[in-house]
Order: structure tokens, then C-alpha cells, then sequence
């Protein structure tokens, strides 16, 4: 008997959440594997549930045949790292085990091994985490989705392979005209939904979360949230405090900004120790009062010309010039840096026109260059990068860049620390930042009551998030994001590469019960891979999926899939 979406989640759902917590949940899975799931080994997870979901009312359809299927992994953080997207996680490959009749094991790996083992070696079946957007989707959605990026480590590690969506995503990036983008990201939106290779679970919130007594006036951008250089160089330290306090719950990996592979904790670090052509405000525009760019010139449809701010420096104390600018492009497109290589594929390279003004000249058209391209390649110093080779593999001890921090120092797996460049045009009102490294959340809110931290960064939603929001010195600021909890299949796997069966898991997820119960009402339920947040860019018209196990199963059977006590056919 197939239980219904209400009856699943009342019976199953609800129950995991009440007495036992989110440890209830992880023992709903009953599956975890690596050693961190959550699960003891004894069945019991003190809540008086074996952990199976089932209430005795021999109405379980769990698998308990053999399916003609391979056995799919399903990665998975630690709980320690993330406990909501953990549980999470677990839930999903309980449904897709106990209700959709596959085989499901769950690989609990370190965070930078899960990352390099999905986005690197593509060795896994399903995974799921936080997918950080850009300001231009499109040109992200082309890096994870082009058909000719599915070699190792090219972006593209869900293996989905479409030539009519590569098309029509060569075509929007090419277009100039930014009122025809619209229609064609609708079709695109579209095209992708319909065929489910990625999906989102949740649709993810922007969190300011600080210590009030010590700041104010955060303001987010759309690409980075409340860790934008729109934020840092916006926002006032109050009560005295001349140092912004935060924490990352794992230690920073390098200091070369040409060789972090894209982790938003690198990238909130890079973006405040370097330039870049053009900054955005929070309304996602060329902000150029606080660029280092001051005039923007769209020659044609393949070159554009930016003048430079002359009275600028190195925090080594050396001119920055139009050469460096023009260095920064063709070093990067020269050495095939492989974290920008979605940009430079558009770069044919960079020339100096006079002191004050370089151009750049593009290997083929591409329309939204300001979003895509000229707000993400950080402008490095000429003299400090011209005699290295291999730059992605560079050992960077003391960092060298023009924004508005600079580096301090680094006590790796300890604290990494920044102090201010009083010669920017656009200052921070802080001395210094710290970025201290505590796994345990109730740590970390301990250190924020106290005033030993003065924000947030992570933005975890979780049980400690909600039980401290309304403290007097804490504010919470939260507004749509463009990013999202995604659902991803390699298609490289057996069987993944069936639409139909990725609809069908897809339908599976209780994405309902997951916002409400183990994110507490802060995001949104998943529905469309552009989000809301993008305005115009986004749609709602695209294929909708229930939250169903019924209406995924009746999806698989009306396609020839079937079930042998319990476990799913493929059809022959």
C-alpha cells in the first residue's frame, strides 16, 4: 500500500520531529553510513522509535526485494558541520529507499572531501548543498548544465547533456539586449525544470544575523548576501567597537585568490582584499562611485572600455596602473586559471589604451559582461604574479591586493585576520576583521550574546538560529536569495539518466516538511532553478511537481517502471 504525502508526513515526519529532535530523524533514515551519521549502531535513538517509520500498522511498503537498479550513494555532511542539511539529507534517502523502492546508502564525508568527490571526481549518485548564485544565472547555469563541461572537474558534475539547452543558453549570453534576456531565460527556466538534472530543494534565504549593540546597517547584495563588499562597505560599528568578529565553522584552505575552487568562504575573504572592474550595488547595478572602474564604455557587441581610477595603490604601497588591470585579464586567460574558466571563455584578452583607460576584447559576444564577467576577475599586481607559473597552484603566504581590507595574518585552522586600507575610495568603518574558527553552533551564539563575536557570516538555519532570534542583542535581517539547496543525480550513474525516474525522486521530497520542521520557516520551498529573487529573470511558468511519494511512483509505473516486493524495476 502506498502511503500518501499527509499520511507520510504525519505519520513518519512528525513523529521523528517531536520527542527525538533532529536525532530522530537521522534514525528515521536508518541508513547513514561513514561512520557520522548520527546513528549509534544500538536501533535506538531514545525517542522510542526503532527508527524504521513504521507504526505497526503493517501498511510499510518499504524495499525488501532486489531492484534490477544499482545501489545509489547519497553524500552527506557531517552533522557537526551542518545538522539541518544533514538531517535533511538522511530524510530524503529514507523516502527514496523505504518509498521509492531504490537501494540507498549514505556516505557521511568532511566537507572538502564531499566537495572534490562530487564536483571533481564526479564518484556519487545524488547530493545536495548549498549552490551559491551569481548576480547572472545564466552564466552559472551554462557552467553546471553545458554539455561540454562534464570532463573532470569542468563544472558540469551532474553529466546532463542537452544540445537544444546549450543553445539556448549560447544564445542569451550572446544577446546584448537585456529585455530579450528575459524571454529567453524564461525558456530556459523551462527547458530545465521539465528535464530535472539539478533542482532545488529549498529556495534559500540572504541572513544578516549580528550582534546589534556593536553594528548596524547591513545591507546585502544579491550575489553574496550579507557578506557583500555592498555590505562591509556600508554597514557602522556601534558602542565604541572598531572590529567586525565573525567565525567559519572549518579553517580557510589557501591565500591565492587565482587557486580557491569557488567556496563562498574564500570568496567573502577575496572580495574585500581585491578590485575588481565593477562593484554592484544591492539593487544588482554597476555601483562605479565605488568601483574601480569610474566610466564604462560598450564599444561594440565584442569590446568594452572602462577608465581607470589613477590615484589608487597596492596595500604594498606600489601604483596600481591600467597595465595591472590589463595584466590581471591576460594572465588569467593566458594560464587557463580553471576556477574563472566560465569567464574567460568569453575572453580573447585586454589591452592598455592610455593611462586611464584599458579595453577588453571578447572571443565572441556576450551580453550581460558587467554581471557575469567584470564583477568576478579579482585585478591582481602585475609585479607580484608576472614571474609565476601555474597560478591555481601558487603557495600564497601574504596576499597582495587594492581593496578595501588587507591581509593580516592567517593561523591556519585557527583565525584569519584583515585589517583596514585607509587609502581606499571606499572605506570600511572597521579597524579590523577576524574570522575565528568554531565548529559547535552553540558556541558560536554564546560568543554572539556575549559580544566575543559581533555577526554571523555562516548564516546556518538551524534549532539555534530560532531559539536566539529574539534576543534583545541579536538582529536577524532575512531576504530572498538567488541560491538554493539543490537536488542533483549523476546521470553517469545507471539509471540516472532516465528523466522520468529524476521527476519521480524529485516529486518524492517533502520539501514542505524539511522548510517548516528542520529549517524553521526560514527558506522556501523549492520549485525553480532561477529564483524568485532574480525579478524579471525568474518565472513561474514551469513544469510543477507535488510533493508525492503516491504521484512519483504513478509517474515511474506509467512510464513501464515497477515494483517487485517493494523494490523498483527499470523497465527492460
Amino acid at each position: 500500500m502506498v502511503r500518501s504525502d499527509a499520511d507520510m508526513r504525519r505519520r513518519d515526519f512528525l513523529k521523528a520531529t517531536t520527542a527525538g529532535g533532529t536525532v530522530g530523524i537521522t534514525a528515521l533514515a536508518g541508513c547513514s553510513g561513514g561512520g557520522g551519521g548520527g546513528d549509534d549502531g544500538s536501533g535506538d535513538d531514545g525517542s522510542g522509535d526503532d527508527g524504521s517509520g513504521d507504526d505497526g500498522s503493517g501498511d510499510d511498503d518499504g524495499s525488501s526485494g532486489e531492484s534490477n537498479l544499482p545501489t545509489y550513494t547519497y553524500t552527506n555532511n557531517a552533522q557537526s558541520y551542518n545538522p539541518p542539511r544533514h538531517d535533511a539529507i538522511n530524510l530524503i534517502a529514507s523516502q527514496f529507499d523505504e518509498e521509492m523502492g531504490l537501494d540507498i546508502e549514505v556516505d557521511v564525508l568532511e566537507w572538502g572531501t564531499l566537495f572534490s568527490r562530487v564536483s571533481e571526481e564526479y564518484d556519487y549518485s545524488f547530493a545536495t548543498w548549498h549552490t551559491f548564485f551569481v548576480t547572472e544565472p545564466v552564466t552559472e547555469l551554462d557552467n553546471l548544465l553545458n554539455s561540454g563541461n562534464t570532463g573532470s572537474g569542468d563544472g558540469n558534475y551532474s553529466g546532463y547533456e542537452n544540445e537544444e539547452l546549450d543553445e539556448l543558453m549560447g544564445n542569451y549570453l550572446a544577446e546584448p539586449d537585456a529585455d530579450t534576456r528575459i524571454e529567453q531565460c524564461h525558456e530556459i527556466q523551462r527547458s530545465i525544470v521539465d528535464d530535472a538534472p539539478m533542482m532545488p530543494i529549498t529556495h534559500m534565504p540572504m541572513l544578516g544575523v549580528y550582534n546589534n549593540e556593536q553594528s548596524s546597517n547591513w545591507e546585502p547584495d544579491l550575489a553574496t548576501g550579507f557578506n557583500s563588499y555592498w555590505t562591509m562597505i556600508n554597514l557602522e560599528m556601534e558602542g565604541g567597537e572598531d572590529t567586525l568578529k565573525g567565525y567559519w565553522p572549518e579553517t580557510l584552505s589557501t591565500m591565492n585568490v587565482l587557486g580557491h575552487n569557488g567556496e563562498n568562504k574564500h570568496v567573502y575573504q577575496f572580495n574585500m582584499m581585491y578590485d575588481y572592474l565593477v562593484q554592484l550595488n544591492a539593487d544588482a547595478e554597476p555601483a562605479l562611485d565605488v568601483s574601480l572602474a569610474t566610466e564604462i564604455d560598450r564599444v561594440d557587441e565584442t569590446t568594452v572600455e572602462y577608465t581607470i581610477r589613477t590615484d589608487h595603490s597596492w596595500h604594498d604601497g606600489e601604483d596600481l596602473t591600467a597595465e595591472d588591470v590589463a595584466f590581471s585579464y591576460n594572465y588569467i586567460v593566458e594560464n587557463e586559471v580553471p576556477y574563472y574558466s566560465t569567464q574567460t571563455q568569453y575572453l580573447e584578452g585586454a589591452e592598455v589604451v592610455d593611462e586611464e583607460t584599458v579595453r577588453i576584447n571578447m572571443s565572441e559576444p556576450f551580453g550581460p559582461f558587467q554581471l557575469g564577467i567584470a564583477n568576478l576577475i579579482p585585478i591582481i599586481p602585475e609585479h607580484k604574479w608576472a614571474d609565476r607559473d601555474n597560478p591555481s597552484q601558487q603557495d600564497i603566504e601574504e596576499p597582495v591586493g587594492s581593496g578595501p581590507m588587507m591581509f593580516d595574518y592567517w593561523e591556519e585552522g585557527s583565525e584569519f585576520g584583515m585589517t583596514k586600507f585607509e587609502d581606499h575610495f571606499a572605506p570600511v568603518d572597521f579597524d579590523r576583521r577576524f574570522w575565528r574558527v568554531i565548529p559547535e553552533a552553540s558556541t558560536v551564539w554564546d560568543n554572539l550574546l556575549e559580544g566575543e563575536l559581533n555577526y554571523e557570516p555562516f548564516g546556518r538555519l538551524d534549532r539555534q538560529l530560532n531559539e536566539n532570534q529574539d534576543e534583545d542583542v541579536i538582529t536577524v535581517e532575512s531576504e530572498l536569495a538567488p541560491t538554493f539547496w539543490h537536488f542533483t543525480a549523476n546521470e553517469r550513474e545507471e539509471g540516472l539518466d532516465d528523466p522520468v525516474l529524476r521527476r519521480a525522486l524529485y516529486e518524492a521530497i517533502p520539501r514542505t516538511p524539511i522548510v517548516d520542521q528542520i529549517l524553521f520557516g526560514f527558506p522556501e520551498p523549492g520549485f525553480n532553478i532561477v529564483s524568485p529573487a532574480f525579478g524579471p529573470l525568474h518565472t513561474e511558468d514551469v513544469t510543477e511537481y507535488e510533493e508525492s511519494v503516491e504521484a512519483g511512483r504513478s509517474r515511474l509505473e506509467e512510464a513501464g517502471y515497477s515494483y517487485e516486493d517493494g523494490a523498483l524495476q527499470a523497465p527492460e
